[in-house]
């Protein structure tokens, strides 16, 4: 049965999709028994322009999408690299219906994969029916105060223990980031949260996403300190 990890915070642009691409790619290499079986992995999304698809190098052009299984039609299935897939999103139009046919394809999902990742985003409906199937929450976040009202916001709405991690990410190294990283570890900290160190705004991300590569598709040993925080991600939520 799969555990399901939604990867969520209500402002947009700080990340979840390359962190919830990378998350789940690390997933699929990683073996599951004694007889090195792999994992296999889903991702879903209410992501309308299905970045993870330009992320991964995917082919464009898809059919119903998720909305095809909700219809009881089947549809799309990509994948994306060895034991990791993809449903992609075509519409954020919430039916009637969608909700109770949405927890029946998820357990039919669960029964057929070992994680499910979800990227969200604030679609409001679909990401309110995302959380509820989830059994944990990773909450990317800036360091700034907008951000990190609706990350405490996000935390109130779901409970601490639901949540996985924090994951300070685009960070820079700014004096006035560190002080906000600082204050923001105590707080976490003081109320049960797990945080991990950030990932520093950096080219070398950059470079690997325009070559539609993941962290785990480079040996150059100045990836190391973020592999280190994707190693801890990943333990979060296993």
């Amino acid at each position: 049965m799969a555990k399901v990890i939604l990867f969520k915070n209500n402002k947009g642009g700080v990340g979840k999709s390359l962190l919830c691409f990378w998350t789940a790619h690390i997933l699929s290499t990683l073996s599951k028994t004694s007889d090195d079986k792999k994992n296999k992995v889903l991702i879903l999304t209410s992501d309308s322009q299905n970045n993870i698809m330009q992320m991964a190098g995917a082919k464009s052009g898809y059919g119903d999408g998720l909305q095809g299984y909700i219809d009881g039609k089947g549809s799309d299935l990509i994948r994306l690299r060895k034991g990791l897939f993809y449903v992609p999103l075509t519409n954020t139009g919430i039916k009637r219906t969608f909700e109770t046919r949405f927890l029946d394809v998820i357990e039919v999902f669960k029964n057929q994969y070992d994680y499910i990742l979800i990227d969200g985003s604030p679609v409001l409906k679909l990401d309110n029916i995302f959380l509820e199937v989830s059994d944990k929450v990773v909450i990317p976040t800036y360091l700034d105060n907008v951000t990190t009202k609706g990350m405490v916001n996000l935390i109130e709405e779901v409970g601490v223990d639901k949540v996985a991690l924090i994951v300070p990410n685009r960070v820079g190294r700014s004096k006035m980031e560190q002080e906000h990283l600082s204050k923001l570890k105590e707080s976490l900290e003081s109320v049960g949260a797990v945080i991990t160190d950030p990932i520093y705004q950096t080219i070398k991300i950059m470079h690997l996403t325009r070559k539609s590569k993941t962290i785990m598709e480079t040996k150059s040993k100045q990836y190391n300190e973020i592999k280190q925080i994707f190693a801890k991600i990943v333990k979060g939520v296993m």
